[in-house]
């Protein structure tokens, strides 16, 4: 492992970033290791791509519902109905491309260059898009990949955290 030091920039950069911090304050790593982490971070942007994968899954999310419910319902009316027009068939394609549209320039937009153009469109792909960038991210560092589980996990008892103190009032 390269025990590279941070730049007074970086440590700047990476106290103001969730993840960072996260790692810098945990307690299994070794101090090389936290180096390497914080250096791969913020040099391949992983908080923000976390970010996106969070929202790109709660899309998907949504979308379920949209598929599951309003295009059956469309589908079942046009045949069913004696004399219906068949337009309300495009629906779904009209959805699918607006949807991969809309979610091309929000990762354009969020991430920038952190994504290739190709990981870009490949992201947009129905309920695939946040596996796929988590994916890439995971490859290649097993000490990165243990650092991002933990993160993730930390983050889902703090949401969990919020809602149940949310539903009991407080």
């Amino acid at each position: 492992m390269n025990a590279v030091e941070l730049s007074y920039e970086e440590k700047c950069a990476c106290s103001n970033d969730r993840f960072c911090s996260f790692v810098d304050q945990h307690e299994h790593f070794t101090k090389s290791e936290i180096n390497h982490l914080q250096v791969a971070i913020l040099n391949k942007k992983l908080s923000k791509v976390l970010y996106v994968s969070t929202i790109l899954a709660i899309w998907s999310m949504i979308a379920a519902w949209v598929d599951a419910v309003i295009l059956p319902v469309i589908i079942i009316y046009t045949i069913a109905l004696p004399g219906a027009k068949y337009y309300p068939l495009l629906f779904p394609v009209v959805w699918t491309i607006v949807n991969a549209t809309f979610k091309f320039i929000f990762i354009h937009n969020r991430l920038g260059n952190a994504v290739t153009l190709r990981d870009n469109l490949l992201a947009v792909f129905p309920y695939a898009g946040a596996a796929f960038l988590l994916k890439s991210w995971f490859i290649g560092d097993p000490l990165l990949r243990k650092a991002s589980l933990a993160f993730i996990a930390h983050q889902k008892k703090l949401v969990a955290r919020k809602v149940v103190g949310f539903l009991k009032g407080k």
